[in-house]
């Protein structure tokens, strides 16, 4: 995937493909490129028309040649551009990658795209597999998305944000998510109101759905709507057991703790469970996962590596023959599977690894 350095000349090459195949560009074709936003499809950058004489240009094996100067990549947005290539009326399209010169390096929760991409060159399988296959081309961009896709996986797997990230009881103002100065949001409902949260000495425990906690901005009791009734907790009432998500109210002054109790003797009144009443906004996932958790960035990186091999090698050691020459996969990969689950989960039967590190010992009651 090629990449435009925004307020900078570009020289961009694709291949113009059709069920697999590359698609020959008639000599006095009518042909044009542009640049346009992926998300709302306005146009970024003014029409080009091109030429089969254009450098680059091999318009018979379907090579096409754009070159972009400074005004026309001044529009352009990271993370990325669409470029499209119109051929006698036909439309090509490809994503382009955007990036600012001088910017901050570009990361994922986990990594530094520049520093993880060389990482993995460096790793032992990656460099079997393709002195095996040596016809196969890893782009940085290719590397990436995995190393992206590793991320999600992982995070699915483990249950947890990797990377802090604010929770929000229904969807943010715009003016909030600018106040996260680029920090990632999600939405997390609002929690049931049960009667008995005050009974029994649960002290109005509420579950987070989402540990490790890192910090609580507001806990708001709303009911019957947002616009009614409302009573926030004094965040000094509010106690957590930051690991698993726990939180208590514990009073701390009689003056709040008598407009709460006159709040809550209008809702234990009904002796129901009322929905959606209990508004959580706060941050969890993992504060600083190289310095807390080392393995997991181990066990991305291998993942991402694994999902590459998957993708265009032999997913397990055999044999393979290129250009005529036999080779044996001297690495087997199911035991970068086993290393990864390890990780995750400990030696089977431990109960252990990253998801009770995180989590805590799982166990079932019957």
């Amino acid at each position: 995937m090629a990449t435009i350095i925004k307020n900078q000349e570009a020289n961009i090459s694709v291949t113009l493909m059709a069920d697999g195949a590359a698609v020959s560009v008639p000599t006095g074709a009518t042909v044009t490129a542009q640049l346009f936003d992926i998300a709302s499809g306005a146009a970024q950058s003014p029409v080009k028309t091109l030429a089969s004489t254009d450098a680059g240009s091999m318009w018979g094996s379907g090579l096409v040649a754009v070159a972009f100067t400074q005004t026309d990549t001044a529009n352009i947005v990271p993370p990325d551009t669409m470029l499209a290539v119109v051929v006698n009326g036909k439309p090509y399209r490809f994503r382009v990658m955007v990036e600012t010169a001088n910017a901050a390096p570009t990361k994922s929760a986990l990594f530094v795209r520049d520093f993880v991409i060389a990482d993995i060159r460096a790793d032992q399988l990656i460099a079997v597999a393709q002195n095996l296959l040596p016809g196969v081309a890893l782009s940085d961009d290719y590397i990436w998305r995995k190393v992206l896709a590793a991320e999600s996986d992982i995070s699915h797997q483990l249950r947890v944000e990797l990377q802090p990230t604010q929770f929000f009881p229904k969807t943010p103002t715009d003016a909030q998510v600018e106040a996260l100065n680029g920090m990632p949001w999600k939405e997390d409902p609002a929690y049931d109101y049960e009667p008995a949260m005050f009974t029994n000495e649960k002290w109005g425990f509420i579950a987070a759905r989402h540990s490790p906690i890192i910090s609580v901005q507001e806990l708001r009791y709303a009911y019957p709507s947002d616009t009614d009734l409302n009573y926030i907790i004094p965040i000094d009432w509010i106690k957590m057991d930051k690991k698993y998500g726990q939180i208590r109210i514990v009073p701390t002054s009689n003056g709040s703790l008598a407009l709460l109790n006159s709040y809550l003797l209008q809702l234990l009144g009904s002796s129901t469970n009322i929905p959606h009443m209990l508004n959580l906004t706060y941050v969890a996932g993992l504060a600083n996962a190289s310095r807390d958790y080392p393995e997991l960035l181990d066990a991305v990186k291998k993942m991402a590596v694994l999902k590459m091999i998957e993708d265009a090698f032999v997913p397990q050691s055999g044999s393979i023959s290129a250009d005529g020459l036999s080779e044996s996969m001297s690495a087997d990969v199911s035991k970068y599977h086993d290393t990864v689950d390890r990780i995750l989960n400990g030696e089977k039967g431990s109960n252990g690894g990253l998801m009770a590190a995180i989590h805590g010992i799982r166990m079932v009651v019957i």
